[in-house]
C-alpha cells in the first residue's frame, strides 16, 4: 500500500506525525478513514500509514507476534530518526485490531531518550492484561483505549489468541485495558457510547476508524483544538464488562 500524507499546514516539520497502524492482513480496514478524517478536522500534520503485516492473511498476522514486533521495531527505528531532526514536534501513533499491538510494541523499542506523545487504540485485540507500563516510559501523554461490548469480531479472538499470545483472555477492545499500578491516569478507557451512532460508529470493531468518528473524536487526541465545524461529544463512561 503505498504511502499517504495529510497535510493541512507545515506538515512533519513544524506540527509533527501520526502514524497510523491498520489491522491484520494490511487490507486498509482504516487507513483512508483515519487519514480523511484527520483532514478534515484540520489537523495541521503528517499522517503516515505503517505497513506492518507479514502477510495478506489477518489470522496468520494475528497470531504472529514475533513478526508484528520485529515491524515495530522498524518503526521505533523511523520514529527515532525523525526525533533527531524535528526534537520539538508531536508524535502519535492510532492502530486499529492487530495493529495496536503494533502501537504498543513500538513505543516499548524506543531509544530510552526518545519520546512520543500519545497513542491511540481502536477495536484492540491484544489482551485487557496486557502490561503497558514499558511503553509508558517512552511517552509524554496517554493512552486512550475505545472499546465496545459489542464488538462482536473480538469474540473468536479469546479462542484464537490475542495478538500478544494470550489465550482465553478477553480483549481490550471489548473491555478496556488494565493500567499499571500507578500510572492509572495514564490509561483512557473509553466505552462506546449510543451518542456515537450519528458519527457512524455502532459499536462493531472497525467502524471507529470511519472519517466521521475520526473527525469528531478520535482527533482530541492528536490536536489541541475542537474539529473544524463542530465539537468533541462528551461521553459518560459505561460501567466496563467484567473481564475474563
Amino acid at each position: 500500500m503505498a504511502v499517504a500524507g495529510c497535510h493541512t499546514g507545515g506538515g512533519a516539520e513544524r506540527y509533527g506525525k501520526t502514524y497510523y497502524l491498520d489491522g491484520a492482513g494490511n487490507w486498509g480496514w482504516g487507513t483512508s478513514g483515519v487519514v480523511e478524517g484527520l483532514r478534515q478536522a484540520g489537523y495541521p500534520g503528517d499522517v503516515e500509514p505503517f505497513p506492518w503485516t507479514t502477510s495478506l492473511v489477518p489470522l496468520l498476522d494475528q497470531v504472529n507476534p514475533i513478526g508484528a514486533k520485529l515491524r515495530a521495531g522498524s518503526l521505533a527505528d523511523k520514529i527515532a530518526q525523525y526525533r533527531k531532526e524535528y526534537p520539538n514536534t508531536q508524535v502519535n501513533l492510532i492502530g486499529l485490531s492487530a495493529g495496536t499491538g503494533v502501537a504498543v510494541w513500538t513505543a516499548e523499542r524506543l531509544p530510552d531518550e526518545v519520546k512520543i506523545d500519545n497513542v491511540i487504540l481502536l477495536g484492540a485485540s491484544m489482551s485487557h492484561k496486557y502490561d503497558v507500563s514499558e511503553a509508558l516510559k517512552h511517552m509524554r501523554g496517554k493512552i486512550y483505549v475505545y472499546y465496545s461490548p459489542n464488538d462482536g469480531f473480538l469474540a473468536p479472538v479469546k479462542l484464537l489468541g490475542t495478538v500478544d499470545g494470550k489465550y482465553g483472555v478477553s480483549s481490550a477492545g471489548q473491555v478496556g485495558l488494565a493500567a499499571p499500578p500507578g500510572m492509572e491516569h495514564r490509561v483512557v478507557n473509553i466505552g462506546w457510547s449510543p451518542e456515537w451512532v450519528k458519527y457512524g460508529w455502532t459499536g462493531g470493531h472497525l467502524e471507529c476508524a470511519q472519517p466521521e468518528f475520526v473527525r469528531t473524536q478520535i482527533v482530541r487526541h492528536v490536536m489541541d483544538r475542537p474539529p473544524v465545524g463542530d465539537s468533541f461529544v462528551g461521553f459518560v463512561e459505561p460501567a466496563r464488562p467484567k473481564p475474563n
